[in-house]
């Protein structure tokens, strides 16, 4: 009943998306044969090689088979359909592949901030399967990413209107200043490892962390209240029969582990790169 319609998608949305149908063989591992019987309406593919046509597309199957107004998948879907069937490993390869796919297709639109013009063949690499750690600079955008038993970490930033002007106004130097303090102890991390573990209840006291951790109570509390000044911690007073106790409440503070992992990639890390385009990171001034 809905072979035509279906032969007619099919060759519709090959031609939208700008591929051959060898290209469309080699994608789904099938013949050319195949293809050209599917969209000459001599055959039908078979249920699974229509969710594989609709993945491939970026349609829903209803679309593709004619059962409901053309229409692409959500974002969201599109997304999700990516993620299907993968293990863990799978979908952190597959995650950061995602995030370096965002940079060439918005390339055209944050290039009118470059002050100069790079082939996008000589700076974007191919598709690799396997990339573990990887760096891209340019004026209008950088880019790292970090995959290993230590971190797996994704960075991107772009060069913004203001040109990161608050980077030398004293205010905001000041607070930007605080973190750093922060974290440059290494009573500090020891406090946040265990902080930021499954081992560790959400609430908490100064006696705990030192117990668990072996920085004395004392320091171990002056680290939580800096914590509560510059992350995600918060504490409340408990009144017990022994006297006022501070209680301390954090579910993880993402941001500080962030800065961590790239502190930690930066003077720990190895130097390699599976793919590395170190163009000029001067974002600061441009156009």
């Amino acid at each position: 009943m809905y072979e035509c319609k279906i032969a007619e998608k099919l060759v519709e949305l090959r031609t939208s998306k700008g591929v051959t149908q060898e290209d469309v063989a080699q994608s789904l591992s099938i013949s050319n044969k195949t293809v050209s019987k599917w969209e000459n309406g001599a055959s039908t593919p078979d249920l699974p090689m229509v969710i594989e046509l609709a993945k491939y597309y970026g349609v829903t199957t209803d679309t593709l088979l004619g059962l409901s107004e053309d229409k692409k998948q959500s974002t969201t879907e599109e997304i999700r359909s990516l993620f299907e069937g993968l293990d863990r490993r799978e979908s952190v390869l597959k995650a950061f592949e995602a995030v370096r796919a965002l940079i060439p297709a918005m390339y055209g639109t944050v290039s009118q901030y470059s002050d100069d013009i790079y082939d996008r063949e000589n700076v974007f690499p191919p598709e690799i399967s396997h990339f573990y750690r990887s760096n891209i600079s340019l004026h209008e955008f950088f880019e790292f990413v970090a995959s290993s038993e230590n971190v797996n970490v994704a960075v991107m930033m772009l060069r913004n209107k203001s040109d990161f002007a608050w980077m030398n106004d004293p205010s905001k130097q000041a607070e930007i200043v605080k973190i750093f303090k922060f974290l440059s102890n290494e009573d500090t991390l020891s406090v946040l490892y265990y902080v930021h573990s499954t081992a560790c209840s959400e609430s908490f006291t100064a006696d705990y962390i030192a117990k668990n951790t072996g920085v004395k109570e004392e320091r171990a509390s002056e680290i939580l209240d800096e914590f509560c000044s510059v992350g995600a911690c918060h504490w409340v007073t408990a009144h017990l029969s022994e006297g006022d106790v501070r209680v301390y409440e954090c579910h993880g503070d993402g941001l500080v582990l962030s800065l961590i992992s790239l502190a930690f990639e930066r003077m720990c890390g190895r130097e390699s790169y599976e793919y590395n385009f170190n163009g000029r990171c001067k974002m600061i001034g441009g156009k």
